[in-house]
């Protein structure tokens, strides 16, 4: 018998809270966290007592319920999207439900309604994200904040046109509830570059239940979306102003730009006077991130183990202060081969550094997270696979294994396994783009003066026949030149004939 999740000591609280006449919804509340999801089916057969032995557990006393409610009024299902920094502060860090007020009508309203830092919105959903989604950039492009679901906005009226303005009114439904607290990170990743900073969680207040996501102001503001998704499009820059959260104006992105570059010198003028004191023949620039050593004429290649050893200092876990010796380099100088070739560094992907880095045909150090990418993170983009497959090493099997074990859904699982065949993007082109194809395969490469014949370029090479002969490096700047003239609705195209020339070149067996 699998082992029951629910304990005798919950049971008999749930059996207490039912006995109440509290809803199944709001005893949800009280039990469900990340790893463990009580639905509302449980609850109604500990009620029924069909579920395992509640029939014979007694409802806590009304003390304890009552003490156990006090201690759990906000939820301890609050999680985070990304891990604290040092130095990071909260917007708010008081109690969330010490923001609401109970008014002498016995409503709870948010105090001071919404501002800058607070928006409200009645309900929450997956349906139309674009509304949560763009509020969290713009509170993490100004000074963060907390979006609410479950309160209604400004000038809400009630039945008997009552001014229910900020009114926490509750959740509708258990969505925002039973979310896996991964499913918000994936989708806030999949929008924005860099990606905010935030953490959800719920209050209960006089029986509703009210969502929030606490986001942190961005250290590395603005905050730009990197897709189009339902009223957000690609490039937007959202921001919070008083009561809104709307497309940036000029003037709050330019204060922006210049308190980053106002930091950026702040950080690197001791820098630049400690080598004015030296001067050019005692000092040298150390590049932690290409692992190098340079002065302008020469250029010494760091092993990539005394790298992270740098590295590490360079974040502060070295103090002078603490009576630490000082750092120093040991070993001889050897050359290394100029053939060798650049290999990247592994930060943020986003879909631009994957059709980069193919039409690039970079050298990629971590090939697998590259792949994960597309699996777990990509929506329902078609990206190239096998590029990477083959600079991990893997045969078709394998890659086939290493999809099935990553945490994307099943059904993007199942697209991206499909895209493994030789021919999975092949289809065959009609009308202008088979006439561009013919040219292309002649060697004619054409124009691309609009973003139509971006797309009908790209469709043409979905045509590629295998066995056919072509010059790659052409084939290859033609894509790139189609990703910088093609439109939203035109990038289908030229990610599948990306897609269609990676099954050609590089597929895997």
């Amino acid at each position: 018998m699998p082992k029951r999740s629910i304990t005798d000591d919950e049971i008999a609280l749930i059996k207490a809270m039912l006995k109440r006449g509290m809803e199944n919804k709001v005893i949800q509340f009280f039990f469900n966290h990340p790893k463990r999801a009580v639905n509302s089916g449980r609850i109604s057969g500990i009620r029924s007592g069909s579920y395992s032995n509640s029939a014979s557990i007694a409802e806590a006393p009304e003390a304890v319920l009552d003490s156990f409610i006090e201690r759990h009024s906000i939820s301890e299902n609050i999680i985070s999207s990304s891990a604290a920094t040092e130095g990071e502060k909260l917007i708010y860090e008081a109690p969330i439900e010490k923001l609401f007020t109970k008014g002498s009508d016995g409503l709870w309203r948010l105090t001071g309604g919404e501002t800058d830092r607070f928006e409200c919105k009645t309900n929450f959903g997956f349906r139309h994200q674009d509304k949560w989604l763009r509020a969290i950039a713009a509170l993490a492009n100004n000074v963060g904040g907390i979006i609410f679901f479950g309160v209604y906005d400004k000038d809400e009226k009630g039945p008997d046109n009552e001014d229910l303005s900020y009114v926490a009114c509750g959740l509708g439904n258990n969505e925002f509830l039973e979310t896996d607290p991964a499913e918000f990170a994936t989708r806030v990743k999949s929008i924005f570059d860099p990606t905010p900073a935030f953490r959800i969680g719920s209050i209960l207040l006089n029986g509703k239940i009210v969502g929030f996501i606490q986001v942190d102001p961005h250290q590395s503001r603005p905050i730009i979306a990197t897709k189009q998704e339902g009223s957000i499009r690609e490039g937007d820059i959202f921001y919070r102003y008083p009561g809104q959260s709307s497309r940036i104006k000029y003037s709050d992105l330019r204060a922006i730009l210049d308190a980053r570059d106002a930091e950026v010198r702040q950080q690197i003028l001791p820098m630049i006077e400690h080598l004015l004191r030296l001067g050019p023949m005692r000092a040298m620039i150390a590049d932690l991130e290409d692992g190098k050593l340079e002065d302008g004429k020469r250029s010494i290649q760091i092993d990539t183990s005394l790298v992270d050893k740098l590295t590490f200092i360079k974040e502060g876990e070295f103090h002078e202060k603490d009576g630490a010796p000082t750092l120093r380099l040991i070993g001889d100088v050897h050359t290394i081969n100029a053939n060798d070739g650049i290999k990247t560094k592994l930060s943020l992907l986003t879909r631009d550094d994957i059709l980069s880095a193919f039409l690039g045909q970079a050298k990629i150090d971590h090939p697998l997270e590259y792949i994960r990418f597309v699996v777990e993170v990509s929506r329902n983009e078609r990206l190239p696979l096998h590029y990477f497959a083959k600079q991990a090493g893997l045969s078709k099997l394998q890659a086939i294994d290493f999809i099935q074990k990553s945490n994307g859904s099943a059904p993007r699982k199942k697209a991206c396994i499909g895209w493994l065949d030789e021919d999975a993007a092949f289809r065959a082109a009609t009308g202008n783009p088979k006439r561009l194809l013919e040219g292309i395969l002649k060697g004619d490469i054409p124009d691309l003066p609009s973003p139509k014949e971006a797309s009908h370029t790209a469709q043409a090479l979905t045509g590629l026949p295998r066995g056919a002969a072509f010059n790659k490096d052409e084939i290859l700047r033609l894509l790139r030149k189609c990703c910088e003239m093609a439109d939203v609705p035109s990038m289908s195209f030229v990610r599948r004939g990306i897609c269609r020339v990676d099954e050609i070149l590089f597929s895997i067996t």
